[in-house]
């Protein structure tokens, strides 16, 4: 547009250029001339009309092209900033995905934890509180069984004492008796000899037949008073203390006991140190002396 109006201008001087030198050949009349010089005056102020409408335009064109080129920056611009927006809706399309995924996770996660949660309320504490007052009353009845316990302790202590104590008394008495007896029987052993000694008549030593034994045991062949087997036999069944005798040593104790020999001496017939308490019950039951 701008190179049509230059040349338009350009022309347009040249056929004023032109006409002004046919104008000067041509001098016929003096009317022509005002006329052709009033033309050439309008058309000399349509020429600097144009010619500043020409700058104008020059001026309107680059402020035109300079426009363009911001237009095509800002076109450029606004197609980088629709890819950015579309890579952005993009973006916020996965986010949104990425979210909806998250949330629906999150809410299985929460209906497991939920059912979980109601699990552990109806069945497993129930469970536990059961376990939790079960061992509550075992814990209540072993205290209860521990106080029994202890109370027994010191029942079988003090019985124990008291048991020690009389064993003690027992065996002070048994060894009194012993003593006792084996003073009688010292006693006896000389009165008998003296008695005997008294009682023999005088003959000739080689003429007499001596029996060791009777000498030396004198209370051995005395007369003893026999015991009923029945008794001895119920007494021996009660007595403590004669489970670990032998078969025959528990038939010679009952043989001896029968015969009427004392408790003490037939106990020792079979047992090296005579149990007190086995001496204790058979001294009761068989109403014995020693």
């Amino acid at each position: 547009m701008i190179l049509s109006l230059a040349l338009g201008v350009a022309g347009g001087y040249g056929a004023f250029r032109f006409t002004q030198a046919d104008i000067s050949v041509d001098a016929s009349g003096a009317a022509q001339t005002d006329e052709l010089e009033a033309k050439i005056a309008r058309q000399a102020a349509e020429l600097d009309a144009m010619a500043q409408n020409l700058a104008a335009v020059s001026d309107k064109a680059e402020m035109t092209a300079t426009t363009i080129s911001t237009a095509e920056n800002l076109t450029r611009e606004r197609d980088a900033l629709v890819a950015e927006n579309e890579t952005l809706k993009q973006n916020v399309a996965a986010l949104k995905a990425g979210i909806d995924a998250i949330t629906q996770d999150a809410n299985v996660a929460e209906a497991r934890v939920a059912d979980e949660l109601a699990r552990l309320q109806n069945e497993v504490v129930p469970d536990l509180t059961t376990e939790r007052d079960q061992l509550k009353r075992k814990t209540l009845m072993m205290l209860a069984d521990q106080e029994n316990l202890k109370a027994r302790a010191k029942a079988a202590a003090d019985s124990q004492a008291a048991d020690a104590k009389r064993i003690a008394e027992l065996e002070s008495r048994v060894a009194n008796t012993e003593g006792e007896l084996a003073a009688s029987q010292e006693v006896l052993n000389r009165l008998s000899l003296e008695r005997r000694s008294s009682e023999a008549p005088q003959i000739v030593a080689e003429d007499v037949e001596v029996d060791a034994a009777k000498l030396q045991d004198p209370l051995e062949n005395s007369a003893l008073d026999a015991r009923d087997p029945d008794a001895v036999a119920a007494a021996l069944r009660t007595a403590p203390g004669l489970e670990t005798l032998s078969d025959t040593d528990r038939q010679k104790l009952t043989d001896t006991l029968v015969a009427g020999e004392c408790v003490t001496t037939a106990l020792k017939s079979v047992f090296d140190r005579v149990p007190i308490l086995t001496l204790r019950n058979l001294i009761r039951d068989l109403n014995s002396d020693c």
